[in-house]
């Protein structure tokens, strides 16, 4: 029961759920022996249909084939910027927390859109829901959200090249941050983001309309994130890792 209670409620993968048991002192099988179970026995759970794939549905991959990335046309940013290029090393290198990136994530065209903002070190997320993809409610998203952080704790943004983000001259002042770009054409430059989104789209999955979530669903989404362990942290959490505060979580 707690592995499907992890894996459907807290979303987290079968490695995570290893290697978290793991790191604070639990026994538990192999995260190879989880995948084993839930593709042949699917952790004892009934098929609710003939077609049901059961609790493989609720994996982040679902045995998936990752396609080549399409060239998506991006706008060029109508302000002064500093390119990505010029970005100091100790942060291309995760060396302090504090260095934000930052994006959206769409549902329904013209509704409501999320505004998400990752540290770069701690992975940390945080999500607020504004009421559109516009410059406008972007730069109220990001006054509320970096701004509810304590100053030494944002130091820089990489945005996205969307229109959205073309008037941060406001945020740059007011919080006091660089602002790096990066190239047209280059999620991978803000790939810890990138990535971050895809989680959050099992939370509000595509074409979904965001408008009909409420603040307490964001907050949930936010929270699960933020508790849950990372292979790339050694398994600790980001909160873990941003806040130097061990966490209880098995």
């Amino acid at each position: 029961y707690l592995l499907q209670s992890t894996i459907l409620k807290l979303h987290w993968s079968p490695e995570q759920i290893a290697s978290r048991f793991k790191k604070e002192g639990q026994w538990c099988v192999s995260y190879n022996t989880i995948y084993r179970h839930i593709y042949k026995h699917n952790l004892s759970q009934r098929y609710s249909s003939r077609g049901d794939t059961g609790v493989q549905r609720h994996l982040r991959h679902k045995h998936r084939t990752r396609h080549p990335k399409n060239m998506r046309k991006h706008r060029e940013p109508q302000t002064n910027y500093l390119s990505i290029h010029d970005r100091p090393e100790f942060i291309n290198n995760r060396q302090r927390i504090g260095d934000w990136e930052i994006d959206t994530v769409m549902g329904k065209t013209g509704h409501a859109v999320l505004l998400t903002v990752v540290d770069r070190l701690s992975r940390l997320t945080l999500i607020k829901k504004i009421a559109h993809k516009e410059a406008d409610d972007v730069n109220q998203g990001l006054i509320d959200l970096p701004g509810s952080i304590p100053k030494e704790f944002v130091h820089s943004l990489t945005p996205d090249h969307g229109r959205e983000f073309l008037s941060l001259d406001e945020i740059q002042e007011r919080l006091g941050v660089t602002i790096y770009w990066p190239d047209p054409y280059s999620p991978e430059q803000r790939g810890t983001n990138e990535n971050t989104n895809g989680l959050i789209r099992e939370y509000f999955p595509k074409r979904t309309d965001i408008d009909n979530y409420t603040e307490e669903d964001v907050e949930f989404c936010q929270d699960q994130l933020n508790r849950r362990p990372r292979k790339i942290l050694n398994y600790e959490t980001p909160s873990e890792v941003f806040f130097e505060e061990p966490l209880h979580l098995v």
